[in-house]
């Protein structure tokens, strides 16, 4: 049976901290957020999510998570090109592309 994927777009989130990795408290709330299905770990703290939701919502999300001194960037793309285990191409091209 075919994966079910919603509709949505595709984003891009990265978190920094010079203190601490934010994997542990930011990837739960996405996964919450957009579906384990939709939420896929490249690298410490980066992540790809599929979602309807705006980026700016899924900033609202995970501003919480951050102390003074940590930054979020969430973008969303239509194009992409990738290479390796981590970028998961047909996870990715299930995702409209």
């Amino acid at each position: 049976m075919a994966e079910q994927i919603g509709p949505g777009s595709l984003k891009l989130v990265v978190a920094c901290s010079a203190d601490r990795s934010l994997r542990d408290a930011i990837e739960p709330t996405l996964r919450e957020r957009c579906g384990a299905n939709d939420v896929r770990h490249l690298h410490a703290d980066t992540f790809l999510v599929h979602s309807e939701a705006s980026t700016a919502e899924v900033r609202d999300w995970l501003t919480p998570l951050l102390a003074d001194g940590e930054s979020l960037f969430v973008v969303e793309f239509e194009r992409w090109s990738a290479r390796g285990p981590a970028a998961e191409r047909d996870w990715l091209r299930n995702r409209g592309h």
